[in-house]
């Protein structure tokens, strides 16, 4: 389940009333104001897809995804690089995958799914293994995924 929402989200109010008053609250999902689109991503079944990590050893904030994401800088995260006002997102801060039996997940390191990119078919712990185009390896490199059943 995805929530999109855009636009101005706290003094206009524009997100979609459902979300803003009943959802966000119940199931504790922060919506923070700014004016470019964000994405948070709702709840995803445990034997579904990947689970993305900050830290190595699957260690720190993660999130649990079964679907493509075109651009992980419109996804709300733990990073920031410590503008004001900004929003943190999951933005080239991924450090190890989880991914659940019979799934697959293609990592790029530019969002919508372009540039150098590798195919996880198993778990990755550490993507500082992982050689890759951000200093020789995969790790804070990832902008966007595809996440599918094998």
């Amino acid at each position: 389940m995805v929530w999109r929402l855009s636009g101005q989200r706290c003094r206009g109010f524009q997100t979609p009333a459902l979300v803003r008053m009943f959802l966000a609250p119940l199931l504790a999902l922060p919506i923070a104001c700014s004016n470019q689109p964000l994405e948070i991503l709702g709840p995803t079944p445990g034997d579904e897809g990947i689970t993305f990590y900050l830290h190595a050893g699957f260690a720190g904030p993660s999130q649990a995804v079964n679907h493509d994401v075109g651009n992980l800088s419109k996804v709300e995260g733990p990073c920031s690089s410590g503008a004001e006002g900004e929003t943190p997102t999951w933005s080239r801060c991924v450090s190890s995958v989880r991914v659940a039996p019979g799934w697959t997940a293609t990592l790029y390191r530019d969002s919508e799914f372009r540039g150098r990119s590798v195919t996880l078919t198993a778990d990755a712990p550490n993507l500082k293994e992982l050689p890759g185009p951000c200093d020789g390896t995969f790790n804070d490199c990832v902008m966007s995924m595809k996440v599918a059943r094998q």
